[in-house]
């Protein structure tokens, strides 16, 4: 297991000007760029391992979750053929830039340090949550215990960063607890169940997740430690693209189905009041 240094990605120059725009009327119609006008395909970029969010059902294969559902009924709005291409989150802005895909549709967090490269449609609330095992979270059930601990948190998310500022802000500076970084969130699990980790970081809205299955071993410590959101990011040359998503989300929320996927997942405490251009913070 490897200690990572923790760095910043923010640019300078990032382009971070939030669009909120109003929202469109139910009957609006949507405008697309005249290359999907034409082709009618849309690719879009998701994980497969990450409940709730996007992941394989074991028994038939088929994609689901709550990014899966909130995509397709897009693509519906917009009368487009989905395809989704499988991949893991790193790959997804080489497959962006490249135009293998069109759009990145795992939950994926909107934040400045991104916006010099990605301009992001902000559709749901997020924040890290600690967590551990349910015979760690008896002893440890304030998160103010984890000070001088071992945590880690996937390399390649904002989480790892978050744990840093989160110990600066919250334990003594001879205190301070060990930041590790792993492969993924199965990585970080296995680490936490041999010991060499105390604790991790996941997102709030696989608690509630985690809760439903019987199988889990995990549980939250306290409540979330930051405000983020995630958001559908696009190319800046896309657009058009964007903003056509950015329409179809609006409908979604004003029709119901919005609501309704959000509720069918268990995530009403995350849902967004309007959907927003590049609002999303550090």
């Amino acid at each position: 297991m490897k200690k990572i240094r923790l760095t910043t990605s923010l640019a300078a120059g990032a382009i971070a000007a939030g669009l909120a725009t109003h929202p469109a009327n139910a009957k609006d119609p949507i405008k697309l760029p005249e290359k999907f006008e034409t082709s009618k395909t849309w690719n879009v970029g998701m994980e497969t391992n990450s409940p709730p969010m996007e992941y394989e059902d074991i028994k038939t294969g088929k994609l689901i979750g709550f990014n899966v559902e909130l995509v397709e009924s897009i693509a519906s709005k917009l009368g487009l053929s989905l395809k989704f291409q499988m991949m893991d989150v790193p790959s997804m802005s080489p497959a962006l830039d490249s135009g293998r895909i069109d759009m990145i549709g795992s939950h994926f967090n909107d934040i400045p340090g991104r916006h010099r490269k990605l301009s992001f449609v902000d559709y749901l609330s997020t924040g890290p949550v600690f967590y551990t095992t349910k015979e760690n979270a008896a002893v440890y059930k304030d998160p103010t215990q984890l000070c001088g601990k071992a945590l880690g948190a996937p390399e390649h998310t904002t989480y790892f960063r978050l744990i840093q500022q989160w110990g600066e802000k919250n334990c003594p500076a001879d205190n301070q607890p060990l930041i590790l970084g792993t492969k993924g969130l199965p990585d970080t699990q296995l680490q936490i169940r041999q010991g060499r980790l105390v604790a991790g970081a996941i997102g709030a809205e696989k608690i509630n997740y985690w809760a439903d299955d019987p199988k889990n071993n995990f549980a939250a410590i306290g409540k979330p430690f930051h405000k983020q959101l995630y958001g559908f990011a696009f190319t800046h040359e896309n657009a058009g693209l964007r903003d056509a998503v950015k329409g179809a989300l609006d409908q979604l929320v004003a029709d119901g189905e919005y609501k309704k996927i959000i509720e069918k997942y268990k995530l009403s405490e995350q849902m967004l009041g309007e959907i927003t251009i590049d609002q999303g913070t550090d």
